[in-house]
């Protein structure tokens, strides 16, 4: 078996050792020299040198020939033509014709129908046609006028594909990438991006870690620490699918949107950027941070919607949102925010903590700016409540209610129909309650200073009883509609109950 299996080898393998073998170079010069040089033959040729190998013509000033190793090294204005489709140019070549292998010093330069490499050394592959450089190179393109340079290089002179390591430097007319690794097709402008990466577009800086580009289709596929930054955004993801042209971006994983024009920052799972509408949403586990000088406040939801386009800023929060500020928190199924009006509108079950008031209705706008809450509006259904102590609480409720605030504290409330107040007069001296007021009326303004009633203005007819809180008993008076919320987050509000 084993002779047989040998038999077989020698067979196979012989034909391929004698075809390698025998593909001799042949060569041409007007000059030429036999030499002896440390035990070798040596053939030295000059002037008019022309050797051919395969379907490779070598042309030089002069050279030194080895017959026995099938090789040559050659002096002087060296050019090979590849099939007069490619052609490179150096200094010297040192040819191995047994491997069919050009190695080429000194002001290298490779042309192709498409592009002009320059390296100070190269090597070139004509098995598998295949041209290396590993001491700096610089690639160029004849009609689409992008230049790359890098430490490393290959290029397949078959696929016009270009790989690129260590201190890659793409040029293009329309963007430039700098990157560790890439790898270039030239006939559809890919990158495939293998490192750090920065990419810069007419109108975007892009960066990441791993990825593709592609200029044609201006798309871009891209992982790893994304970062995209426009002239109004900053967009940072896991991964994001870009595409320039029509100015759209989808993203996933850990998103984080920054817009300084309206100083936000919103965060979330997935998100989706449309540069022409000039519009974010961001959905899953979302929240939306809005800072100043005087507050932060940070707004959880399932979603958000953000429209930046030149008539105003609009941010839409959808659905279980919750408000945690330093100012103001509150507690509601969706909010409307119109930066240019400095208009926020609470919708659908509001809750409103802000100071020691919480705030209800059907509805709750508020108009507020740079953390400073000036007026509130309430079409339906408000309710005002103040904490006085354990037991006693004072209310204010009507069925269209109107705020104003100094310092981001009540300080003036309108009821515009049917009007309801219950509130507590303290002794002076011990600070104890006294009484209970309870009051009616149409229409009143009330006058709040450090969340105490301290005047009433009736617009009509008032229907009123003060009386000790002795006779109310140790829980007080309360308005119908009358409830404490406890502030929840958002994860509390959004969680399932487990069943049993």
């Amino acid at each position: 078996m084993r002779t047989t299996l040998f038999t077989i080898l020698i067979y196979v393998l012989l034909p391929l050792t004698i075809n390698g073998q025998t593909k001799k170079i042949s060569f041409s010069s007007k000059h030429s020299k036999g030499i002896t040089q440390k035990n070798k033959s040596l053939l030295i040729l000059w002037e008019k040198v022309v050797f051919k190998h395969h379907n490779s013509i070598m042309n030089c000033d002069s050279a030194s020939y080895d017959r026995a190793n099938n090789s040559f090294i050659a002096y002087k204005n060296i050019k090979i033509n590849e099939n007069d489709s490619l052609h490179i140019f150096g200094d010297s070549l040192h040819y191995y014709g047994n491997e069919q292998k050009a190695y080429l010093y000194g002001n290298v330069k490779m042309i192709t129908n498409d592009i002009v490499l320059k390296s100070t050394s190269l090597i070139y592959d004509q098995t598998y046609n295949l041209a290396y450089y590993y001491d700096g190179g610089e690639i160029k393109h004849h009609s689409k006028n992008y230049t790359i340079k890098s430490k490393i290089g290959k290029f397949n002179t078959t696929n016009n594909i270009l790989y690129f390591k260590k201190n890659v430097a793409l040029k293009h007319p329309d963007y430039q990438i700098i990157s560790d690794t890439l790898i270039y097709q030239t006939d559809n402008e890919k990158t495939n991006i293998i490192g750090k990466t920065k990419i810069e577009t007419k109108s975007s800086k892009i960066d990441c870690s791993k990825g593709w580009f592609d200029n044609v289709k201006q798309t871009s596929s891209l992982k790893g620490n994304v970062c995209i930054e426009t002239n109004k955004y900053q967009f940072f993801a896991d991964s994001v699918f870009y595409n320039e042209k029509i100015g759209e971006a989808f993203a996933k994983g850990d998103v984080k949107i920054i817009d300084d024009s309206s100083s936000s920052i919103i965060i979330g799972q997935y998100g989706y950027h449309n540069e022409i509408k000039d519009s974010v949403r961001v959905w899953e586990s979302a929240l939306m941070i809005q800072y100043d000088s005087i507050d932060t406040m940070s707004v959880y939801a399932d979603q958000f919607i953000h429209v930046n386009d030149s008539l105003e800023i609009k941010t839409l929060c959808f659905n279980n949102v919750v408000i945690e500020g330093t100012q103001l928190n509150g507690d509601c199924d969706s909010i409307f925010i119109n930066e240019k009006d400095s208009i926020m509108k609470c919708i659908t079950n509001p809750i409103i903590w802000i100071d020691s008031n919480q705030i209800t209705g059907e509805e709750i706008i508020f108009k507020t700016y740079k953390g400073i809450v000036y007026n509130m509006y309430i079409e339906s259904d408000g309710m005002v409540i103040t904490k006085k102590d354990s037991n006693y609480f004072d209310q204010i409720k009507g069925e269209k209610l109107k705020g104003y605030f100094k310092n981001n504290k009540l300080h003036q409330l309108n009821i515009n129909e049917n009007g309801e107040v219950i509130y507590y007069t303290q002794d002076e001296e011990t600070n104890q309650i006294k009484e209970s007021n309870e009051v009616s009326c149409e229409k009143m303004n009330i006058y709040v200073d450090e969340n105490k009633i301290k005047q009433i203005s009736f617009m009509s007819k008032p229907n009123g009883i003060t009386q000790p809180v002795e006779l109310l008993g140790k829980e007080g008076n309360f308005l119908d509609g009358f409830r404490i919320h406890t502030k929840r987050t958002y994860q509390e509000k959004t969680a399932v109950p487990k069943g049993e």
